[in-house]
Formats: C-alpha cells, sequence, structure tokens
C-alpha cells in the first residue's frame, strides 16, 4: 500500500528554477526578444526590400523581452520560490 500525499496531483519531473537562477531568466527573455524580433525585422526587410527595419526591430526586442522579463518577475506564480 502507498502512501497519498496532498500534493499527489502534481507531476513529479517539473523543474522550477531556483531564485539564483533568476538573473539568468532576465538574460535569457532579452536574448530571446532580441532573436524573435529580429527574425521579424529580416523577414519584413525581405519583404518590403528595405535596409532598416532589423536595425529598429533589434533594440525593440531587447525591451520587450526585458518588460516580459520584468513582468514575470513582478506577476509569477506564488509558488515559484519553492525548490523541490
Amino acid at each position: 500500500m502507498t502512501k497519498k500525499t496532498p500534493d499527489s496531483g502534481k507531476p513529479d519531473h517539473v523543474v522550477i528554477p531556483p531564485a539564483s537562477n533568476a538573473e539568468k531568466l532576465d538574460y535569457t527573455y532579452i536574448i530571446g526578444g532580441i532573436l524573435l524580433w529580429g527574425l521579424i525585422g529580416w523577414g519584413l526587410d525581405f519583404l518590403l526590400d528595405t535596409g532598416w527595419l532589423l536595425f529598429a526591430a533589434l533594440p525593440v526586442g531587447a525591451l520587450c523581452g526585458y518588460f516580459l522579463a520584468r513582468h514575470h518577475q513582478r506577476h509569477g506564480r506564488p509558488d515559484d520560490d519553492k525548490k523541490q
């Protein structure tokens, strides 16, 4: 017979990053925003035959990644700080 714990409905394979990795997660959002908006700018440059949209999209991506990281820190789930 196995004992059931109150958390038995939660999967065991979910890894919650510790608070020390929060800075790395911020950089991931910023780099991801730069890559995504850079790809969008490159595609629009190709479609519209311009040369400046890529360079305009890169700082937009960095700002979007920064604000997304801040939003995630402020409005994250309350159990984000728990360690498994």
